[in-house]
């Protein structure tokens, strides 16, 4: 297999990490918050569908921890509060404050239409082809690590 293009894939994937997504500037958010923000706001748009906060790390595919850090930095910003879950006391349940719900809203208007920039630039039909190599390598990429795991998981290590 050629190096350069393994080295190519894996310098491309950390670029594109790196510009992640486009948020408003002076908007004190990141990425993360985001998504978490967004997953809570869905939540209560559909109170007998509402997640607890135990629910939202693997709906985020993020730790328990990392979830955690993100809560702690929205409620101190003040755009959430955590409850005591009203149906289910061994619960907590997250909400999005007034102040919260203001950001989200600035922040995904604005993010759509970068994102609407983006794909004009780039082309649908490029958009949606990336999107599908984009998945197959995600399934590949999930497919070797769970193989590898389980060869580990089995005491088989290749580096003796």
């Amino acid at each position: 297999m050629d190096n350069e293009l393994r080295d190519l894939l894996v310098h491309t994937m950390f670029r594109f990490k790196k510009v992640g997504m486009i948020f408003p500037p002076g908007l004190d958010i990141h990425m993360g918050e985001f998504f978490v923000m967004k997953a809570i706001e869905g939540n209560t748009a559909w109170p007998e569908h509402n997640s607890s906060v135990s629910d939202m790390p693997k709906q985020l595919m993020i730790s328990k921890p990392a979830m955690s850090q993100l809560l702690n930095g929205l409620e101190k910003k003040g755009y959430l509060v955590r409850e005591i879950d009203k149906l289910d006391r061994r619960k907590i349940s997250v909400t999005l404050t007034p102040k919260g719900q203001d950001i989200l809203v600035l922040t995904k208007d604005y993010a759509d239409n970068m994102l609407e920039t983006v794909i004009s630039r780039f082309g649908e039909d490029n958009a949606r082809q990336l999107v599908k190599l984009f998945t197959r390598l995600t399934d590949i990429s999930e497919e070797v690590k769970r193989e590898a795991n389980n060869t580990e998981d089995k005491g088989d290590h290749q580096l003796d």
